[in-house]
């Protein structure tokens, strides 16, 4: 029966030109689509233990069919995590053993499982579910403290008691989410399953259908958008001998739409996991201003954000949204004792290579976000207080170019460090760089010691003119 399954799944792959596990991913992305409607029309408002042993066989049902027996890694992390916290409690060791024990788990699982190129195998949920995990046992934590020193988001996630056995496994394997994401805390799912998201009027579930298949379509888009032009724009040929040929900007051009046409398969996995979270209900955020039901709560992608950035820091911010939210609260506010905004935001992104992986391109990658992130605060900083450049910015007349050549910087500006990300391996990334002189490297890494020689000079320079006219202004009064 297994061989006649990997048989037709194998050779449905070779049809699409993809490989199988990319394949099997997709099928139990749109099968949680089914395993929600089915919720929504049997179980919704029964009883929570039957809704979390749906969730438990559904979750590992198609966590099996995607990687078979290798699913007891993660089950074994999940117990591991969860007799620590019933047994320890909710306090600050138990906490600082979830945190190590989990990324640690994580990365020696990459150690034994990794290859030359990205591979979709059991780790790939599992990134899922270490931050599930870690956030959890934060939260246990959160829950012994008093109330009065909780922040806002810690008071949303706090678990005044210890969640069970079934909804611990049920949260961690919910069929919708544990693939991809998106991230969502113990508080929100507890919610889910009493109900808490139920019309106030009717007591029934808002109409969920219609969003989450409006998500899905959108999803199912961009997969094939990915899939026609990643025959044109893919990672590999960037190292060939072809590519090397190719004219400087000819490379930037290359390296700029291919690297927007790859984050489309991301964008496609994140769609349509939110769409069937949308469906079961799990999304429900709401209403707006104009009583219309709002379906955001789990949503992991701004599509018009993302396709309209001008900037790095824009394009950051408008995707992989739960994830970013979960570093926020449970890494970046969490370092707020080294009293350095840039310590903490290093810490992040460190933690964020850490569990993407142990190739030195993740390393690369998020190490770049940084110094680009830090340079557009910089650079915003002196078109604001140089008043030629801020002329410039404001010209009605100039305003199409600067459009054209900030999404133009914004498509390269998420490309170049895309490349080591995609590539792993220095041996591979460093040899596309080699081929465009590291540019961004050489630019964005010397831009400190550029900026330093402006607020001594330039920036200087308008300060002493300000006070001496406002000096003249007040001689003047």
């Amino acid at each position: 029966m297994a061989s006649v399954e990997q048989s037709w799944i194998s050779s449905l792959a070779v049809g699409l030109g993809t490989n199988e596990n990319a394949l099997r991913l997709l099928i139990s992305l749109l099968l949680a689509y089914p395993v929600s409607l089915i919720h929504r029309y049997t179980l919704f408002g029964k009883s929570p233990l039957t809704q979390h042993l749906y969730f438990i066989f559904f979750g590992l049902g198609l966590s099996y069919f995607n990687f078979g027996s290798e699913i007891v890694f993660g089950l074994a992390n999940v117990l591991i995590i969860y007799l620590v916290l019933l047994v320890v409690g909710g306090n600050l060791p138990s906490v600082i053993f979830s945190f190590v024990f989990n990324i640690g788990y994580l990365v020696i699982a990459y150690y034994y499982t990794s290859s030359q190129n990205y591979d979709i195998k059991w780790t790939t949920p599992h990134c899922v579910l270490t931050l599930r995990l870690t956030g959890l046992a934060f939260d246990v934590y959160d829950g012994t403290k008093k109330q009065e020193t909780l922040s806002a988001d810690q008071k949303k996630t706090a678990l005044r008691t210890m969640p069970s056995i079934f909804e611990v496994f049920a949260h961690m394997y919910f069929p919708c989410a544990f693939l991809v994401g998106p991230q969502l805390p113990m508080r929100r799912y507890q919610d889910f399953v009493s109900g808490a998201f139920a019309d106030t009027v009717t007591g029934s579930l808002p109409a969920c259908v219609i969003p989450g298949a409006k998500r899905l379509s959108v999803g199912v888009l961009y997969i094939a958008i990915y899939q026609v032009l990643g025959i044109y724009f893919d990672e590999q040929y960037m190292i060939t001998d072809e590519f090397n040929d190719i004219s400087f900007l000819g490379k930037l051009l290359y390296i700029a739409i291919w690297g927007k046409v790859t984050l489309y398969k991301y964008v496609a996995c994140w769609l349509i996991s939110e769409g069937s979270c949308m469906m079961i209900g799990l999304s429900y955020n709401g209403k707006d201003e104009n009583g219309n039901d709002l379906w955001d709560a789990c949503a992991n992608i701004k599509i018009r954000k993302f396709e309209l950035a001008q900037s790095g820091s824009a394009m950051v911010t408008s995707f992989n949204l739960n994830t970013n939210v979960w570093v926020s609260q449970y890494v970046y506010k969490r370092l707020r004792f080294l009293n350095n905004r840039q310590l903490s935001q290093i810490g992040a992104l460190a933690y964020l290579a850490i569990w993407h992986g142990i190739h030195s391109g993740y390393y690369n990658c998020f190490l770049f976000e940084f110094v680009v992130i830090k340079f557009e605060r910089d650079f915003e900083t002196i078109v604001r207080d140089v008043p030629l450049l801020t002329n410039i910015s404001n010209n009605t007349f100039l305003k199409p170019g600067i459009t054209i050549a900030r999404k133009f910087y914004n498509l390269l500006i998420c490309g170049y460090p895309l490349i080591s990300f995609c590539l792993l391996k220095y041996r591979k990334w460093g040899l596309v760089y080699r081929s465009i002189f590291y540019i961004g490297h050489i630019w964005f890494y010397s831009w400190p010691l550029v900026y330093i020689y402006l607020r001594k000079t330039v920036l200087k320079k308008k300060r002493a003119e300000e006070k001496r006219t406002d000096g003249e202004m007040k001689k003047t009064e």
